[in-house]
């Protein structure tokens, strides 16, 4: 039976052997779907290289202190980012694999920047080599760590004979301008008003090119980023509902409550219920 692309998962390969891993590695490749406002923190070590692609709905990538916005069918290689943050601006699904060895850079010489490489067309190849991993780690229950090495290298090869593309489709800087400002000031923004303010434009123009290009309403994404935020913080069993309220962007407790209950069909309280504590080994979450 093929695996569903649309079910989380974390495929682990072997380690290869040294001579190998020093090449090529692949340890880990992530299957996370998406809902809107669902955030994936992580960090990449020196020498360590991340592929995120949007398979389904879009993505902003930040690292290197700057946002990128992944349409869907857009991958993006981040070279040694240290903090980056993965966040859905729409439902969907993004792929991640994480890459070690010396030959990421030299079989994608000419196409790195230093600081992230936009792959226009590159996730249909990601999406095809994860689930092929993803199928084979069904059979083997461990994928050998040769074996996903080869296909590491398959998938670069694919990566660095597409065409050279323009970083972003038109139309983005204002969008990823005002998705870096939410991002970072979701709590404290007043609205869609405030946020048009700060990026010198009105708020009709704002809201027609954001939906535009995510699918999605300015207003709308706010209140998606306020909800995930929230849904972290009520995985807190010391939590009070006005807190979580408040630190999340929420004028009070009860207007809160009736916007989760809307976004997610059940109160905060019976979310907090039914919520596992959080993990303090997990390097990163993804808000689900």
């Amino acid at each position: 039976m093929p695996p569903r692309q649309n079910e989380k998962r974390d495929i682990r390969p072997a380690s290869p052997d040294p001579t190998v891993r020093g090449l090529l590695a692949l340890p880990l490749v992530q299957i996370l779907p998406l809902e809107a406002g669902n955030r994936l923190d992580g960090y990449g070590e020196t020498g360590e290289d991340i592929l995120a692609a949007s398979v389904q709905g879009g993505l902003t990538v930040a690292a290197y202190g700057q946002y990128i916005l992944l349409d869907p069918g857009q991958a993006f290689l981040l070279e040694s980012p240290g903090e980056y943050t993965l966040q859905a601006v729409s439902d969907g699904l993004c792929m991640v694999l994480r890459l070690q060895g010396e030959l990421v850079p030299r079989l994608l010489e000419g196409r790195l920047s230093g600081k992230g490489t936009l792959f226009a067309g590159g996730a249909a190849a990601v999406r095809e080599t994860v689930l092929s991993l993803a199928v084979l780690e069904d059979e083997w229950e461990q994928i050998p760590g040769a074996t996903a090495s080869a296909r590491a290298f398959t998938l670069l090869l694919r990566l660095r004979d597409q065409p050279q593309s323009v970083r972003a489709s038109l139309g983005s800087p204002l969008v990823e301008g005002a998705l870096a400002i939410i991002q970072e000031d979701f709590p404290y923004l007043e609205g869609v008003d405030e946020l048009a303010n700060r990026l010198d434009v009105s708020a009709a123009h704002l809201t027609r090119v954001f939906t535009k290009k995510t699918g999605t309403s300015p207003g709308k994404y706010i209140t998606h980023v306020r909800i995930e935020f929230a849904k972290l913080l009520l995985r807190d069993p010391e939590a009070t509902i006005t807190y979580v309220a408040e630190a999340s962007g929420f004028a009070n407790a009860n207007y809160f409550a009736k916007v989760f209950r809307k976004e997610t069909g059940m109160s905060p309280s019976e979310y907090l219920e039914s919520s596992p504590p959080p993990s303090r080994n997990r390097a990163a979450h993804f808000g689900i």
